[in-house]
C-alpha cells in the first residue's frame, strides 16, 4: 500500500456510510417503500493518529433487519410507506451490486475506542437520528 511508505498516514475505514449529503441504503429502502458518509472537512495533520482505522457504529445487523429497522423507523416517524416488511435475500440474487460483498463484514473498532476512549452509538440510534434529523424536516 502506498500511504504505508509515509511516516504519517491515517486511513478511515467505514461501512457504509448515510447521511444527509449522498443516496445511500436508507434512502433506497425509503424509496422502493413509498407510496408514491461523510462531508466534514478534516486537516489531516490536526488528527494526530497514523496508521488505519476502522469506524462503524456499534452492533451488528444484517442487510435485512438494517431495512427492516428502517421501514419501521420511519412508520414510527409518521413518514407514509406501501411496504411493512422486508423480505430475505440470499447474496447471489443481489447481482447488481457494483462489487462483491463477503458474507460476514463487520468492522472492529477496538483501534477508535483505545484512541478516544469512547465507543460508537448503536446503529439503531444512528439510523433513527438520522431519519428525525434530515428526513422529517
Amino acid at each position: 500500500m502506498l500511504l504505508r511508505t509515509y511516516d504519517r498516514h491515517l486511513v478511515v475505514r467505514v461501512s457504509w456510510v448515510f447521511g444527509p449529503d449522498r443516496p445511500s441504503f436508507i434512502n433506497g429502502v425509503r424509496r422502493r417503500s413509498s407510496a408514491a458518509g461523510v462531508k466534514d472537512p478534516g486537516y489531516s495533520s490536526d488528527c494526530g493518529y497514523n496508521g488505519i482505522l476502522h469506524f462503524a457504529n456499534a452492533g451488528e445487523c444484517s442487510w435485512q433487519e438494517y431495512a427492516q429497522f428502517t421501514l419501521d423507523c420511519c412508520r414510527s416517524l409518521g413518514i407514509s410507506l406501501e411496504a411493512k416488511t422486508v423480505g430475505a435475500l440470499e447474496l447471489a440474487d443481489m447481482k447488481n451490486w457494483m462489487a462483491r460483498r463477503p458474507v460476514y463484514s463487520v468492522l472492529s473498532t477496538a483501534k477508535f475506542f483505545s484512541l478516544t476512549g469512547s465507543t460508537p452509538r448503536n446503529w439503531c440510534d444512528a439510523v433513527a437520528g438520522y431519519l428525525r434529523d434530515h428526513v422529517c424536516k
